[in-house]
């Protein structure tokens, strides 16, 4: 009796992990779709008001973020550095550099070498640009839609027994991001701003060998650099 019972229990709580590995997943399928229709479910309108943005004299604004994300089972995080220009504070588009800066150690093996404890540490490093629609506008808070599209490349540093900070040869990698965010405007000249939404990544997984399809959480710092320039000129 004592077994078929814990028998019982282990294909229950089996049962169960299953279950929430299940639901896990659709709920990440759900995220991704709503994201990736997210800016087309508008379109008409959002086209429209970027359109009507662009009339408007554009402000330089610059911004420092953080992502954090996952690779696989491993946490990551990507900074940036960006700079672009501000339609109306309604639609900004510009360019940035993006870096890994947490280590993510992978398994590792190079032929001819001896790798040190067979470990590598991953390196990412892509330029990305990006559009930034502001579709809610309520006092001192703005709400949007950031979507940015990466292209660079990943390697990897190694260590052998007679040389060190080794790297294996570049793969290229591509990302798309779409996210919904909100940032808080009350300080003058400057904008900062949180929000989520996921990468899916389209090049570079299959070398790689790990899932970069992952959620993201932003964390943005802006400078409005057009409002700055204009009050000194006053």
């Amino acid at each position: 009796m004592r077994k078929s019972t814990s028998l019982f229990r282990h294909i229950t709580l089996s049962e169960n992990v299953r279950n929430k590995v299940a639901d896990i997943f659709y709920m990440k399928l759900l995220v991704t779709i709503g994201l990736i229709l997210a800016p087309t479910i508008a379109m008409p309108q959002l086209i429209e008001d970027m359109v009507e943005s662009f009339k408007f004299k554009p402000k330089f604004t610059a911004k420092v973020g953080t992502r954090n994300s996952f690779i696989t089972n491993s946490f990551m995080r990507i900074r940036d550095v960006s700079v672009g220009l501000n339609f109306g504070n309604t639609t900004k588009i510009g360019f940035g550099y993006n870096w890994l800066v947490t280590d993510v150690i992978r398994p590792l093996t190079v032929d001819n070498e001896n790798v040190q404890n067979n470990e590598g540490e991953l390196k990412m490093r892509y330029l990305a640009s990006f559009i930034e629609y502001t579709f809610l506008k309520k006092k001192n808070y703005n709400f949007s839609i950031p979507v940015q599209v990466g292209i660079g490349n990943a390697f990897f540093n190694y260590h052998t027994d007679v040389t060190y900070n080794n790297r294996t040869d570049p793969i290229l990698v591509a990302f798309y991001e779409p996210s919904l965010a909100v940032e808080y405007t009350g300080i003058k000249h400057i904008g900062i701003g949180v929000g989520a939404g996921y990468r899916l990544m389209f090049a570079g997984y299959k070398k790689l060998e790990d899932n970069y399809n992952a959620p993201v959480y932003l964390f943005k710092f802006k400078v409005y650099f057009g409002d700055v320039f204009r009050d000194i000129l006053r």
